[in-house]
């Protein structure tokens, strides 16, 4: 049996001279390595997208998110013995963001660094506050100065809102009834 595969020939080898086949071949690798680029960068721009939406829902849960919960009180509340006004803190903390305070008690600022009442005082050049000699009252402190000459003088400051720490004055003592106190019993003032 003879087959007839001239004609065959004759359309593989215009094929051939033409470059049709190699053509063909070329640019189905070229569309193949494209829609594999176009595949890879679409994937890493939804995982980079869905990374900033994952950071971001979770960066705004816990901006508004309050501290650890109160415990909750499980026994019959129990009459107490002791005194209830208690003398204020030192350094009391202001009430967390969003928490309701039960207490009609003023709070209190934090009672200042040694270094930051240094910059208020503009203190010579060799005198310093030690932080151990920094003592706080409510919305007043004071501050011990240390250095060569220094007398037996003490630095007064006061806290106001919106303000801050500012210094109020500078002297060996102190009389309450001159700074406005008319409770408590600060240990900045003088007994009368």
């Amino acid at each position: 049996m003879t087959d007839n595969l001239g004609p065959l020939r004759q359309a593989m080898s215009d094929l051939a001279e033409h470059g049709g086949s190699t053509d063909l071949y070329e640019r189905s690798l070229h569309k193949s390595r494209q829609v594999q680029r176009r595949v890879r960068v679409a994937t890493a721009a939804a995982a980079a997208v869905a990374v900033f939406a994952i950071g971001g829902a979770v960066a705004l849960v816990n901006a508004d998110r309050p501290g650890p919960p109160a415990p909750v009180a499980t026994g019959k509340p129990s009459p107490s013995v002791a005194p209830t006004s208690a003398a204020p803190s030192v350094t009391p903390t202001p009430p967390a963001p969003n928490k309701t305070t039960t207490s009609n008690r003023p709070q209190y600022p934090d009672c200042p660094s040694a270094k930051t009442l240094e910059k208020l005082a503009d203190l010579p050049a060799d005198w310093r506050f030690r932080p151990s000699r920094v003592e706080c009252w409510r919305t007043w402190a004071t501050a011990v100065p240390e250095g060569p000459d220094v007398g037996d003088g003490v630095f007064l400051f006061k806290y106001k809102a919106g303000t801050g720490w500012r210094l109020h004055s500078e002297g060996s003592g102190f009389h309450c009834a001159d700074l406005g106190i008319t409770s408590g019993n600060p240990p900045f003032c003088g007994k009368d």
